[in-house]
């Protein structure tokens, strides 16, 4: 691509600085400090100008360091937070002029999690009078019940991390058929992050790039791309983030593609 062209990585936490941003007591999980700072200097190294920042769940409802990161970002990054349905309007509306663009729908046990259907109508119509959209973090069959749940509130759904799944599950094909019906519909959109979450580290699986090229074949205009920076809460090496990038564009091969999900998709997810 175009050295002028935006590069989107549109799936990133940050955490810390803990002096500044601590985690409560009741945090979910304890990672090593991986501030905004640190965040920008890897986009640097690897060419991306643009981020999406993802409020991380050990965080909870705190979104200060998130909205701090917005401030400092000089227009360059945008957030999605993570809210209650009894949140107050004029947070919604503060977060909604600092870059926030939508909410993550946890629906994975590991983080405490689990599906409610009302939580996400709730949710889905607290966002709606601002645009946003929701991202819903979850495995196949609660990703499609969250997607259920939500179709009919006119929001924007982004399936998370290619819909956490597994390769080594004997069911693969059929819930990947579920998630590109799924895909089908126009207000659906897909993250093609967390490849090394699929394969459990593997970059050189043939299967996980039929995966992505299914997938993305199936949205060509509502496909996004993130590196899941800085990779928490994994059990093999962590990946590094420009072999992420290389191996994106080896899977989607056309170059009118990648730059479809680099560039185009996200600007206009994000605007």
């Amino acid at each position: 691509m175009s050295v002028s062209t935006p590069v989107w990585d549109c799936h990133t936490h940050i955490y810390g600085p803990y002096d500044r941003y601590p985690l409560p007591k009741e945090a979910v999980y304890v990672p090593e400090a991986a501030p905004f700072d640190a965040l920008r200097a890897v986009h640097k190294s690897i060419g991306i100008t643009h981020g999406v920042i993802v409020q991380a769940a050990n965080y909870g409802p705190n979104h200060c360091a998130l909205l701090a990161a917005l401030d400092a970002g000089n227009g360059a990054y945008r957030g999605i937070a993570v809210i209650s349905p009894e949140i107050p309007d004029e947070k919604l509306a503060m977060m909604a002029a600092r870059g926030v663009k939508g909410i993550r729908i946890g629906l994975m046990s590991h983080l405490g999690n689990s599906f409610d259907a009302g939580k996400v109508r709730a949710l889905v119509e607290r966002i709606r009078p601002y645009g946003w959209h929701a991202l819903i973090h979850g495995e196949p069959e609660n990703v499609m019940a969250a997607a259920d749940a939500a179709g009919h509130y006119g929001v924007k759904l982004v399936i998370d991390h290619m819909a956490r799944l597994s390769l080594d599950a004997p069911d693969l094909t059929a819930r990947l058929d579920d998630i590109c019906t799924l895909l089908r519909h126009e207000h659906v959109w897909i993250k093609v992050s967390g490849v090394d979450r699929i394969t459990k580290g593997r970059l050189d699986a043939p299967e996980a790039k039929a995966v992505l090229q299914r997938l993305v074949e199936t949205a060509p205009k509502r496909a996004i791309w993130g590196t899941d920076w800085p990779h928490p809460n994994l059990t093999y090496p962590v990946p590094k983030d420009d072999a992420l990038l290389s191996w994106l564009g080896s899977a989607v091969g056309d170059e009118a593609m990648l730059k479809a999900v680099l560039s185009e998709n996200p600007a206009s997810l994000y605007q």
